[in-house]
């Protein structure tokens, strides 16, 4: 950053006016006099002026120094960022030769012990613990010394070093691997008692563990260990998890012939639930009970109202408790209610009687919702917890039931609680402002950073590392070295690293620094205008509005562009890679693979593009095709047929999945704020989505 160029303060100065004003009788003489005046008055500026010009040329001298000396700096770190990528490059490549000189050229670069680490990672079989120590001692406040560490025991098992592999073992920092690694080391030293003891609790998971267990788990199978106990148990656990591969796996290791034939039954009924109402069990035979439920849950999912019926069928021979009846009851009955069942009464009879659990409550309130059931709506607010009812959400819906009601003073108490709710940036806030024809109270409180403790936080070497690997894209170990640097801040000096974050361009550790730092109303810091360029070219090529497309970058990624979700979705607008290459086939866009999904550019003009179509195929309602993008077009189309001609509203609110319905109110909340920070007009709902326009795809 380049000094501020200081104005001497004699510039301030207000000089008095000298020069006489001419005699209109002037003369030969007179005009000497004038002339010798004028002389004396140039050699008075003169020596009023001397110090100024001499002021200037030395505040420009310095401010050229200091710029030269920044320049330099800047020049300097250019040339230490390309030596870093070549010898990053090279260590990618394996080519230690190459990369050595480049290194040592780089000992004052914050990166240093990267490449360090890059070239002790490729001579691991020549490392040892003296290596390991001196690396710990240099580097001890970067998160390095510990990835080593594994990395050197995992070569060393490679290498079946089991002793040297045993000796610098640490509990604290072994994953399941690990474990299974140190394991096998003491097997193969001889301490086979010692390691199986162990084993069981590695085996006997709901999932399938890591392939370094292979050799150790076979071992142990064979071994007086292993019973058949482990395979049972591990079994049921598979199923639990939704495992039936690794269930039927399992279920080779079992010898009883009514563990065999019950395991067998279990994984046809796991299949295909169903066929629990029409088949006889024996309450006596092996593994009844964990047949019975693991079949109850799974029809539960997909028959919640049939799961209702034969758990009043097994319940006895099951021997559960009233609480353990009540707790699969109420299982059961949270999915039929968010099915949008015809018959409501007896159900909530049956699985709420005492209308004690909220959870219940209010997925009973959403059914009464759809049908615009407004007194008994009011009724049961009230029957919430306190908590709940202050819940922006239902105050929203006491007003609509008050609304409703042929009542002034209803209608009054209806005004006022829109009202208040006015006043609030959300998703109901918005609904109440446009209500009464209010304008949205976007509450923005952008607070000033703190320039001394920025400084500070700028001096921080984890900080200065974790910059360095943002603008070399190594945004994995950038965040490492942040969450590192900052694990002990307030959440006030949270607020001032998410400013630095923000200067930086790292548009995601903003907002959670910002989220850290529980500053909610610091809007420029949780809604940046990221990646601006591409954004506002894929919305004016697909002609969609730039502030939905920042609405689902931001609730997608918050503009992480590695970002990859558990599903498989990837970038900043979270694409499933089958999307993203149908979709690039019809943009004609080239797509050489899902590695391109973290690229942005690409991601936002897929994304984009696939928003796109779905505005296209729902009529440009940005609810449907915002719900569609989240839960897919089949769910969002069924949806459909289930409730027709509703107000926008209702439809939203009794969307059956959480995380949709969330998603959807979060995307028009968010498109008001992008839309008040381009300076566009600020929409929660459109004209057609208003008049209850739902059409089919």
């Amino acid at each position: 950053m380049q000094p501020t160029r200081t104005v001497p303060q004699s510039c301030s100065h207000t000089y008095p006016q000298y020069i006489s004003s001419n005699s209109s009788n002037s003369s030969n003489s007179s005009n000497s006099s004038n002339s010798s005046n004028s002389l004396h008055t140039g050699h008075i500026l003169i020596a009023l002026l001397l110090p100024l010009l001499l002021s200037l040329l030395l505040s420009q001298a310095t401010y050229a120094l200091a710029s030269s000396e920044i320049n330099q700096h800047k020049e300097e770190k250019q040339q230490q960022r390309e030596l870093y990528q070549q010898a990053f490059k090279a260590l990618q490549q394996h080519d230690i030769k190459q990369a050595s000189p480049l290194i040592d050229q780089l000992s004052n670069y914050p990166l240093y012990p990267y490449l360090i680490y890059q070239r002790h990672r490729l001579t691991l079989n020549s490392f040892d613990a003296i290596n390991l120590q001196q690396f710990s001692a240099d580097f001890a406040d970067t998160p390095l010394p510990n990835r080593l560490h594994k990395a050197w025991l995992n070569q060393l098992g490679k290498g079946k070093n089991w002793q040297t592999l045993l000796d610098n073992y640490q509990p604290k920092l072994a994953n399941t691997s690990l474990q299974c690694l140190q394991l096998w080391a003491l097997h193969q030293t001889g301490q086979t008692q010692k390691a199986f003891s162990q084993v069981a609790p590695l085996w006997v998971q709901g999932r399938s563990q890591p392939d370094s267990c292979d050799k150790l788990f076979t071992a142990w199978l064979e071994s007086d260990h292993f019973t058949e106990r482990h395979a049972w148990d591990r079994f049921w656990l598979a199923l639990k998890s939704n495992n039936p591969g690794l269930a039927k796996y399992t279920s080779k290791h079992l010898q009883r012939p009514e563990w065999k034939s019950t395991a067998k039954q279990a994984l046809k009924l796991h299949q295909k639930p169903q066929q629990l109402a029409k088949i006889k069990l024996d309450p006596a035979a092996a593994g009844y009970q964990q047949l019975v439920q693991n079949s109850l849950y799974r029809l539960g999912r997909r028959n919640p109202a049939l799961a209702l019926e034969q758990l009043q069928r097994f319940s006895k021979t099951l021997g559960l408790d009233i609480p353990q009846q009540q707790q699969l009851q109420r299982r059961f009955g949270l999915r039929l209610l968010r099915s949008y069942p015809e018959s409501l009464e007896p159900l909530i009879t049956q699985i709420n009687p005492d209308q004690s659990d909220t959870a219940l409550l209010e997925w009973q309130l959403r059914n009464l919702i759809l049908r615009q059931d407004w007194p008994t709506i009011e009724t049961l607010i009230d029957k919430l917890p306190v908590k709940k009812q202050l819940k922006g959400r239902w105050r929203y819906w006491k007003a609509r039931a008050l609304e409703a009601k042929p009542d002034a003073e209803a209608n009054e108490r209806a005004a006022s609680l829109y009202a208040q709710l006015a006043n609030e940036r959300s998703f109901y806030g918005f609904l109440s402002a446009d209500k009464l024809g209010n304008g949205y109270s976007l509450n923005n409180q952008t607070a000033l950073p703190d320039k001394d403790f920025l400084d500070q936080l700028g001096d921080n070497s984890g900080l200065i590392r974790a910059r360095e690997l943002f603008y070399h894209q190594q945004r994995t170990d950038a965040r490492r070295e942040w969450r590192q640097a900052t694990r002990n801040l307030s959440q006030a000096q949270h607020h001032q690293a998410a400013q630095l974050a923000r200067r930086w361009g790292w548009y995601e550790q903003a907002i959670r620094s910002a989220i850290s730092g529980r500053k909610w109303n610091d809007l420029m810091l949780r809604f940046p205008l990221a990646y601006g360029v591409e954004i506002a070219e894929s919305a004016q090529g697909n002609q969609i509005d730039t502030s939905w497309i920042l609405a689902i970058a931001r609730q997608e990624s918050a503009f992480t562009p590695d970002a990859r979700s558990p599903a498989g979705a990837m970038g900043l607008m979270q694409l499933m890679p089958r999307t993203a290459k149908e979709t690039a086939k019809r943009a004609k866009v080239r797509y050489k693979g899902s590695h391109q999904l973290t690229e942005p550019e690409l991601n936002l003009k897929l994304g984009s593009y696939y928003l796109a179509s779905l505005s296209r195929r729902y009529a440009g309602h940005r609810v449907l095709a915002s719900a569609a993008y989240n839960a897919g077009p089949g769910r969002v189309n069924s949806w459909l047929e289930q409730r027709q001609d509703l107000p926008i509203d209702i439809w939203i609110e009794t969307i059956p999945f959480d995380e949709t319905r969330n998603y959807v109110q979060n995307i028009l909340s968010f498109s008001v704020i992008y839309s008040d920070m381009l300076g566009l007009p600020k929409q929660l709902l459109r004209a057609h989505e208003l008049r209850g326009e739902i059409p089919k795809s």
